[in-house]
């Protein structure tokens, strides 16, 4: 069953709070309980919000078809469109009409889809049933091959001339042979294309087009297989969060806001260590998995990389414009292995709790 939607920035709209109030020290806060009505409803509203500034941005015009096209965008729902947009916006900076159109009618054979890929499986079944019926056929062969040389042995014993009969059997062999090998490269090479398209559209279902790293659909399978497998002493879940990310979007752009994601992405992965798995959530949240850390190392580990963030000043490499400093909030739970949702809704409400205190901090849920 999936989580509702994260809280993150979009809770910031309905909520009076003054940006310039001094931060809570970094300590363990308890977080209220959060409302998964309230939070789906509130996520949808603002995915609503940013679909119309989407089309705004690009003064596209607001039609079912360019709804569409920016929703499949900024909801994640069609990753290869996505990819698209961002490699023309990179290249051009703009959007029009007929951009939107074009892009949204390349489909070409990369294509990842369910149709799609229920084909792919399907060819696959296809050409392992040939493989197996050509091995069935070289196994048939050989075995009347060889009872027939049996049968030609016992007449050479006997006196016959067989010596004719088994050149001409053995010449059956062979051509029957070079058949079953042709049959098996074509289906070998067949293979190998259907491996490299599910490899492909294995790494479409696990990892994130944009940041490069594995998506919500591939943390969310990491929990369950760690709840699932040995008992493990202690591990922590937490959700972090940029703050303010929208003012990078509608003061920079939405390519500057994705060199900012991408940055963001890298920084945690490489602050965090390999132990810690760290995966794009959604939007501009992202989930980190510390399997042997308890919330207070976990807690440590995190809030030093968040104070090491918020010192650096980034620039926008499109234009050199200053961009600033950005600062993250993060919630941490404990995750137990017979509730990894509630452990995710934990760490969810006190991602909320450091929002609303303040932001830029770290803050432990009960």
């Amino acid at each position: 069953m999936s989580r509702p939607a994260p809280l993150h920035r979009r809770m910031l709209h309905w909520l009076a709070h003054d940006d310039t109030a001094p931060a809570e020290p970094m300590a363990p806060v308890t977080a209220p309980p959060a409302t998964a009505t309230n939070i789906r409803a509130l996520a949808n509203r603002q995915l609503f919000e940013e679909v119309g500034s989407f089309l705004a941005t690009y003064d596209l015009t607001p039609n079912p078809r360019n709804f569409a096209f920016a929703h499949a965008h900024l909801s994640g729902g069609d990753w290869e469109l996505s990819a698209r947009i961002d490699a023309h916006l990179a290249e051009h900076g703009t959007l029009s009409d007929d951009d939107a159109a074009r892009l949204s009618a390349q489909r070409g054979g990369a294509e990842l889809t369910p149709t799609s890929l229920s084909d792919v499986a399907q060819l696959l079944a296809e050409q392992i049933a040939a493989c197996v019926s050509a091995v069935d056929q070289s196994y048939d062969c050989a075995a009347s091959f060889g009872s027939a040389l049996d049968a030609e042995a016992k007449r050479m014993e006997a006196g016959e001339d067989a010596l004719q009969r088994v050149i001409a059997l053995t010449r059956d062999a062979v051509q029957a042979t070079r058949l079953v090998e042709s049959q098996l490269q074509h289906t070998r090479m067949e293979a190998d294309r259907l491996r490299a398209d599910l490899q492909r559209a294995r790494r479409a279902a696990e990892e994130d087009h944009l940041t490069g790293l594995p998506n919500r659909r591939s943390f969310e399978a990491r929990l369950h297989r760690i709840a699932g497998g040995p008992p493990t002493d202690v591990a922590t879940v937490a959700l972090c969060d940029i703050d303010d990310f929208k003012q990078v979007n509608d003061q920079f752009g939405h390519p500057a806001g994705d060199r900012v994601l991408k940055y963001v992405g890298r920084f945690l992965r490489a602050q965090l260590g390999r132990d810690v798995f760290v995966a794009r959530f959604g939007g501009e949240e992202f989930a980190c998995l510390f399997p042997h850390d308890d919330p207070q190392r976990a807690h440590r580990r995190l809030d030093a990389a968040r104070d090491k963030l918020a010192h650096r000043s980034l620039v926008n490499q499109e234009n050199g414009q200053p961009i600033g400093s950005i600062t993250l909030s993060a919630g941490v739970a404990t995750m137990r292995p017979e509730a990894v949702e509630e452990a995710m809704n934990d760490a969810d409400a006190a991602l909320y709790t450091a929002k609303r205190n303040g932001k830029n901090m770290v803050v432990i849920a009960r």
